[in-house]
């Protein structure tokens, strides 16, 4: 599921963004153990494209009251999530925590990443939120006690914007840090002072670095497979957009939005294909199922 859901990821950011750009790329490829510590400005949109850029699988902490239905919580573990439980959730849920951190134990000596949100909130923003939390610093700590060699790799994701379509994303990874950056301060409080404040140096100085717009191409280009776009896209997009904006004041808009368009997009794909095949036949089929994503794209770009 977590392979499928990744591919169906990069599809449907293909789609959804006007440009993806990645500072210090390299950090992305380590394969070895890591605590991805996040900023996180978008709802669960952040988990979604920080993770796809990863090679090495990546687990996410992610808020309890998301996994209070049986259903959803058997497709969120699918996908790798896991719960935090925080004071708001009620203070006889946080004795919880101790087996969420017992299982991000056993995913870092696998020798995977966990994603967590060092600000322990989301808040639309542009700026880091401090002071961070303790749970990146705990995990780091327990990884090291365990004599796993564990990195803290901090990341900062920002947006264009948090509700226009189609988007611009800047990702920019740090340099991950390990055990090296104690210098003998071994005992627990001052460690987890350490790690964070590495990552929040680190984190504010991303947050700094804009990446360089790439080229595209000429507007007028673009402008006729755009309008095609509109016409063949509208019926789809229209009613997303408006089930999507519910969302809005609880800040899942652009999560509702991209995951909805994420799983529907390839089941209307599959539909307008189907009734060109029925009325041109077999090419007119293949037409439409490569044509449409290539003409969205085309709207991407233009717009």
């Amino acid at each position: 599921m977590y392979l499928f859901v990744k591919v169906l990821t990069h599809f449907t950011l293909w789609l959804f963004c006007k440009r993806i750009s990645l500072y210090n790329r390299a950090s992305a490829q380590v394969e070895t153990p890591m605590v991805l510590g996040c900023n996180h400005p978008n709802s669960f949109l952040d988990a979604i494209v920080i993770g796809a850029q990863m090679k090495n699988r990546v687990h996410f902490i992610s808020r309890s009251d998301v996994f209070k239905k049986a259903w959803v919580r058997a497709i969120l573990k699918s996908v790798n999530m896991i719960p935090i439980y925080r004071m708001r959730d009620g203070k006889h849920n946080l004795s919880k925590n101790d087996e969420t951190f017992e299982i991000t134990r056993e995913i870092l000596q696998r020798g995977e990443h966990v994603l967590i949100f060092v600000e322990g909130f989301c808040k639309y923003q542009t700026t880091l939120q401090l002071p961070l939390k303790k749970g990146a610093p705990r995990m780091l700590v327990q990884g090291w006690q365990d004599g796993v060699d564990l990195k803290l790799l901090p990341v900062w994701v920002r947006y264009s914007s948090f509700f226009d379509f189609p988007k611009e994303i800047d990702i920019n990874f740090g340099t991950p840090f390990g055990k090296e950056i104690l210098k003998g301060h071994e005992e627990n409080g001052a460690a987890m002072f350490v790690i964070n404040k590495q990552t929040e140096i680190q984190l504010q100085f991303l947050s700094g670095i804009k990446n360089p717009q790439r080229p595209v191409l000429n507007k007028a280009i673009l402008f006729v497979p755009a309008m095609l776009a509109v016409i063949t896209h509208v019926l789809f997009y229209m009613p997303l957009q408006q089930l999507a904006w519910k969302f809005r004041g609880a800040q899942f808009y652009d999560s509702i939005l991209f995951c909805l368009i994420a799983f529907l997009y390839p089941v209307y794909m599959l539909l307008v294909a189907f009734i060109f095949y029925s009325v041109l036949g077999i090419w007119g089929g293949l037409a439409a199922l490569v044509g449409l994503p290539l003409l969205a794209k085309a709207y991407v770009m233009w717009k």
